[in-house]
């Protein structure tokens, strides 16, 4: 097996790796209005019936969802006033007033905390497949926004432009898209090297990605260089659904990784 079959293969396993049943992941946003989108986000994805579970500091808030359909609040979030009269009640429609009551308690606790997590179990009840808020008609009774964080590049054409920059400054660079090495730029052995490192790599990152950035990353950029010797620095960037390992002098690493930073800044 080539070395790039190899980092492949282990790209695979590693963005398919599932998580245990009820493993709590972070609710990506940073202000009230955010993490709502963002839940609005996962009930889209939700298609069999589950227990979605929003943690966050000494609040819990249990909701049913099939069929990409909010369907209720399930166990009321003593803590937040109003919760307790919707627990257990169907939505019947977006025009219910328990949906935008319903938002309120969101709102309510999303702004005393921002960091919350969200897990999935089966859910224990059932309140049928054509019950519930679609999540296309909650986002619009709840403001939610279909337009994503404006930005004058795709994540697609900023790893391009990147890139593409890099010229001379770097001995090797590799571009990953989803399971896939898309593209490469060095010599087979400093390409082989940095692929070999680039699995190694990777395996620590995606575990504890969310530990390392417990906000929202949008485009992140790690270094990792040697304390001495002669060997080359590396540095991963991502953005969206696309990555890249580049590897360069260490002298020349960290103008590299300022060009990524305003490249990405907002």
């Amino acid at each position: 097996m080539s070395d790039f079959a190899r980092l492949e293969e282990k790209l695979t396993k590693l963005r398919q790796r599932e998580r245990a049943p009820g493993e709590g992941r972070k609710l990506k946003g940073d202000t009230a209005d955010a993490l709502i989108a963002a839940l609005v986000a996962e009930i889209d994805e939700t298609i069999l019936p589950r227990r979605l579970t929003l943690s966050g500091g000494d609040m819990a808030i249990h909701l049913a969802v099939a069929n990409r359909r909010l369907q209720a609040m399930l166990d009321p979030a003593a803590s937040i006033e109003g919760a307790a009269e919707l627990a257990g009640a169907a939505l019947p429609d977006a025009e219910d007033p328990s949906v935008p009551a319903l938002r309120a308690i969101l709102e309510t606790a999303f702004s005393k905390e921002t960091n919350f997590s969200i897990s999935a179990r089966r859910l224990d009840v059932s309140y049928g497949s054509d019950i519930g808020v679609p999540a296309n008609l909650l986002a619009r009774a709840w403001g939610v926004s279909d337009a994503g964080p404006a930005k004058a590049l795709a994540p697609n054409d900023v790893l391009s432009t990147f890139l593409t920059g890099l010229g001379d400054d770097v001995t090797a660079w590799l571009r990953i898209e989803g399971e896939e090495v898309s593209d490469q730029t060095g010599s087979a052995d400093r390409l082989a090297s940095l692929g070999e490192q680039a699995a190694i790599f990777l395996d620590g990152y995606f575990g504890k990605f969310e530990a390392l950035f417990p906000a929202d990353a949008k485009a992140c950029g790690t270094v990792i260089a040697p304390k001495s010797g002669s060997g080359d620095a590396m540095m991963f960037v991502e953005i969206g659904e696309v990555s890249a390992f580049v590897a360069a002098a260490p002298d020349k690493i960290l103008p590299i990784a300022m060009r990524w930073q305003a490249l990405v800044a907002e």
